[in-house]
């Protein structure tokens, strides 16, 4: 909330990041109250950096005059297993991402969160290692768009572990399907 106020979001999105944190608060209590932090309740702890950043993010483009509206991935219709900790995307996603996206208005950023998702029960899920990689690959897969871009602070995919392969070399080119496999 003290950086929403920093940078003059306005009330409207401290008022968003409030409820949030609100809610954290609730779950901690109950993690604090029953001892122990199970997968469920982990993903759901973890999703909430996600959630208030989307918010923040999305107020900010606005108030640069960059049209801007943040989802949780779920809302958009990420449905996944209920392995949580390590969930899978379901193919049902596809489908239900593109009908959301389709009558979204074009002109508009969608600040999507990464890396979590809901199962059909509405329980939040995460997706594992490389599961904010693989929200934008489904979001761009789902919609579809020409091209997506993951910008990280490495050269790439590489043809082996640089840390231990000296002669690793980047990839010039993975197609969708490749991608989701390395995601996992």
């Amino acid at each position: 909330v003290a950086t929403a106020n920093a940078l003059e979001l306005g009330p409207t999105v401290v008022a968003s990041l409030n409820e949030l944190l609100d809610e954290l608060q609730r779950l901690l209590e109950g993690i604090k109250y029953i001892g122990e932090l199970t997968p469920r309740t982990n993903d759901a702890l973890v999703s909430f950096g996600e959630r208030l950043s989307v918010r923040i993010v999305s107020a900010t483009l606005n108030k640069l005059g960059v049209p801007a509206q943040p989802f949780d991935a779920w809302s958009l219709g990420m449905l996944t297993s209920s392995e949580f900790g390590n969930a899978e995307v379901l193919d049902a996603t596809y489908s239900r991402i593109k009908e959301k996206l389709t009558k979204f208005d074009g002109m508009i950023v969608p600040v999507v969160t990464g890396f979590i998702g809901q199962d059909d029960r509405g329980r939040i899920t995460t997706l594992g290692r490389g599961g904010s990689d693989l929200t934008a690959t489904v979001v761009g897969s789902a919609y579809p768009v020409d091209e997506i871009q993951v910008w990280k602070d490495v050269d790439g995919i590489m043809t082996a572990d640089p840390r231990l392969v000296k002669t690793a070399k980047p990839v010039d080119f993975v197609t969708y399907e490749e991608a989701a496999e390395l995601a996992f």
